[in-house]
């Protein structure tokens, strides 16, 4: 992040892995730990890389599942200027009743159950925040209830079942009537004006370097200074470093 270049040019490249292949409807989101990013990063990195993505997406018809692993409450706002319905915000350390307050009238939210809960806390703990979580934020529909975070081998199986009961019994809704129509969110017809009407990828140049580059030697080479010495030698020393510069952006946006 020293170079206040580098990394733009660098995250560009991942644009183009990031153009949509097949019919899938809700794909991983690229994301990050927040908390490893100050917030000028944010907005000079960041979010001009993962916002032009998450369009191109929706302009194709796919919804973004987006992990926010960490706590995100600081980059809620900056949220809202996606499409509506583009993303099901996924809540892992966040409070899921901020988060809710905050988006539920724009994006579906999932998660929020804390992990530390799951692991260490009560059954009866379990049931009640989840009956809470389902009469507070899945009262209007639009939430998929879930652990914050994968739940791991620490997790007690009694706490997952409260869960899972409390879900299968307090989860459902109350009307009969309650008949939900089998359209992706994408083909709703207020979803296809919006999916018209956003910019995605498109105008912006497509990126050429290879696979795993993120700033080819062909073109480093010409920055540099008259090489007297062993040139594959220095050739060898860039291309390994920038081999790891593309594998800890791909890990940092776009791996789950």
């Amino acid at each position: 992040m020293r170079s206040p270049h580098a990394p733009p040019r660098a995250c560009r490249a991942h644009h183009r892995r990031s153009r949509p292949i097949g019919p899938h409807r809700l794909l991983d989101a690229p994301r990050l730990r927040s908390p490893f990013v100050q917030p000028a990063q944010f907005a000079s990195h960041y979010w001009p890389t993962l916002k032009p993505c998450i369009e191109e997406f929706w302009k194709n018809g796919h919804q973004t599942l987006f992990y926010a692993e960490g706590r995100w409450k600081h980059h809620l706002e900056t949220f809202r200027e996606l499409p509506p319905r583009s993303i099901v915000f996924h809540c892992d350390q966040d409070d899921v009743f901020d988060v809710h307050r905050q988006l539920h009238d724009r994006f579906a939210l999932s998660g929020g159950i804390p992990n530390v809960m799951l692991s260490y806390g009560s059954e009866d703990e379990v049931r009640a925040f989840c009956r809470r979580v389902i009469a507070e934020v899945a009262a209007d529909g639009g939430y998929i209830l879930d652990a914050g975070a994968i739940m791991q081998d620490d997790v007690r199986p009694e706490n997952l079942r409260a869960l899972t009961e409390t879900a299968r019994r307090d989860g459902v809704y109350a009307s009969p009537a309650y008949n939900p129509q089998p359209i992706p969110p994408a083909d709703l017809p207020d979803s296809i004006a919006s999916r018209h009407q956003v910019q995605g990828l498109a105008g912006r140049p497509v990126p050429n370097p290879r696979p795993g580059v993120c700033y080819p030697w062909e073109e480093k080479v010409r920055e540099l200074p008259e090489i007297t010495g062993d040139r594959q030698l220095v050739r060898r020393i860039w291309e390994d470093v920038d081999a790891f510069g593309a594998m800890y952006i791909w890990q940092l946006l776009l791996s789950f």
